[in-house]
């Protein structure tokens, strides 16, 4: 768990909104604020509201709590940025949390359903293959990739968390989930999800492999 003597400044554009908010030192909300839209054209506006709602500035922030995906890569990106270039104008804030949006949204499943076991939760990455996350007895796992055959082998609760851009339609019978990181001050207890970290680091869902291009001519085939 988390501590700081500082109000914090939440941000996450991993998902299909944009959220922003001020926690105080007690991890009480002081303004939490949602937009529809691409990080793009509503992060900063998002962030102005919340500091507006919560009569603080960015020289009142003592740390940053930012999600490092699995999600939108422009978005992830952004707040990155963002949060790298506040910290060097203010270094006294330069202290960083990060969480994940699959964990974040075990976790929020966990709470509301008390008798959940076991279960899968699954995010678009690329054609045949997803972002996914196990809970086994309760416990939630780390996020790893996973292909549709290990999909179709998992024969218990599937829920979908819908993000940004995807490339493939959901398996079929699963639940789908509403991403709400307002949810962080109620389960912020809960074990590894909020992490303290040296630097700003988003989550990478695997290594890109290229092919070497050969440059021989093409051919005609006898």
């Amino acid at each position: 768990m988390y501590k700081t003597n500082k109000a914090s400044l939440v941000i996450d554009g991993s998902g299909s909104s944009v959220f922003a908010g001020l926690l105080d030192a007690e991890n009480r909300w002081l303004a939490k604020v949602s937009r529809d839209g691409t990080p793009l054209e509503e992060l900063f506006p998002v962030i102005k509201v919340a500091l507006t709602e919560s009569g603080l500035s960015l020289t009142d922030i003592g740390s940053y709590i930012y999600c490092e995906g699995p999600g939108s890569v422009l978005g992830l990106r952004l707040c990155a940025m963002a949060i790298e270039t506040w910290t060097r104008i203010y270094p006294e804030s330069a202290q960083y949390y990060k969480y994940n949006s699959l964990q974040l949204s075990a976790y929020a499943l966990l709470h509301a359903k008390p008798d959940l076991q076991d279960a899968l939760i699954v995010a678009d990455w690329k054609k045949g293959a997803w972002n996914a996350l196990y809970i086994r007895g309760r416990h939630v796992g780390a996020t790893e990739v996973i292909d549709d055959a290990s999909l179709g082998d998992w024969k218990d609760l599937i829920y979908h968390l819908p993000q940004r851009k995807g490339w493939q339609s959901p398996p079929e019978k699963v639940q789908t989930l509403r991403y709400d990181p307002s949810i962080l001050d109620t389960i912020s207890d809960a074990s590894g999800l909020i992490r303290m970290t040296a630097r700003i680091e988003l989550y990478n869902s695997g290594i890109n492999t290229f092919q070497k291009w050969t440059p021989t001519r093409h051919r005609a085939q006898a």
